[in-house]
Formats: C-alpha cells, sequence, structure tokens
C-alpha cells in the first residue's frame, strides 16, 4: 500500500502530556508520517487523555484543519480511572470524528504496562502515533473527494 499524500493540508497532533515518556514517541511517528506525505503539522498538547476531545473540538472549530490526530496513552492501574478515561477519551473522540467536519484519527493506546505501551509506541508492534496520522490522511482525502 503507498501512503496517502496530504500535500497542501493541515494537520493538528494534539497529545497529552500523562506518560509523556510514551506518547513523545507517538508524537514523534505522527509527524514524520504527516511531514512524509507532505502535510504542514501543528502540535498542541493538553493534560491527559480525557481533555483529547475537548481540545481536539476546538481545534476543528476554527477550520484551519483538514485532520486531527489524538495522541495518549492510559495505563490500567488499581483503580476504575484507567477505564473512565479511556472509555471516555474514545467517546469524545468518536464523537468528534462522527459530528465535525475534519478527519480524526485516534492513536489512544489504552494498555496494561509499560511495556505494552512502548511496543505501540515505536517498538515490537510499530508506532500507533504513526499509523492514526496516516488514517487521518486518508479519510481527509476522502472527505475532499465527497465533497467535490
Amino acid at each position: 500500500m503507498t501512503t496517502p499524500r496530504a500535500d497542501g493540508k493541515r494537520f493538528a497532533v494534539v497529545a497529552s502530556r500523562w506518560n509523556e515518556f510514551i506518547v513523545d514517541k507517538l508524537v514523534a511517528g505522527a509527524v514524520e508520517a504527516l511531514g512524509q506525505a507532505g502535510a504542514k503539522v501543528d502540535v498542541f498538547r493538553c493534560p491527559g487523555a480525557f481533555e483529547l476531545p475537548g481540545l481536539s473540538r476546538r481545534l476543528a472549530e476554527t477550520g484551519r484543519f483538514q485532520g486531527i490526530v489524538a495522541l495518549g496513552t492510559v495505563l490500567r492501574g488499581d483503580t476504575a480511572h484507567f477505564d473512565i478515561v479511556a472509555n471516555e477519551s474514545a467517546r469524545g473522540m468518536g464523537a468528534l470524528a462522527a459530528e465535525a467536519r475534519v478527519a480524526v484519527g485516534f492513536g489512544v493506546l489504552a494498555c496494561d504496562t509499560i511495556e505494552q505501551a512502548l511496543d505501540r509506541a515505536g517498538g515490537k508492534t510499530g508506532n500507533r502515533g504513526a499509523d492514526a496520522a496516516l488514517v487521518a490522511v486518508e479519510m481527509a482525502n476522502l472527505y475532499a473527494a465527497i465533497s467535490r
């Protein structure tokens, strides 16, 4: 499969600071993938994965971006907090993807261990940040094609 092109398109990478040592790897993968596709990229940070949908929605409302890539890492702990944050982040980004006039790539990891997260942030199983970025590019191209 060839990498989709994003020449002339602008994308926002929205990333949480929580678990930053993992999220930074996701951001690097997304920025690299978007750059290789020819996109212009702006990176925005928020406190955690729970805040990603709100920031992403406001960025979508500006009309400046053809795509938004949401990145974060939620690690399972001893309480239900993991489930709440992971579910609400996914729910909020899913609602944005369905409602907004912007492509959305979702790259929030919900992992049981740090090792699982590192494997998905450029380790053994690839970089989910790059994957989410390419999803956003492909969807932005599809949206552009159907609006002609």
